[in-house]
């Protein structure tokens, strides 16, 4: 068994709602996953997809 410490890279999306602003977090997602597809807000239920990517 090794000593050594494992780690997990993962990448996340967090999106605010047009509608409600409110966020959700969805993880382990490519920004082509994300394109061309309608989202629902887990808040309101606000329906479209995404509108911009902002690069952090």
């Amino acid at each position: 068994m090794s000593t050594e410490h494992t780690a997990y890279i993962e990448t996340l999306a967090h999106v605010n709602c047009g509608e409600c602003d409110g966020y959700w977090g969805l993880s382990d997602i490519t920004k082509a996953d994300l394109s061309g597809t309608e989202w629902s807000c887990p808040h309101c239920g606000h329906s479209q997809p995404i509108g911009e990517f902002v690069e952090s």
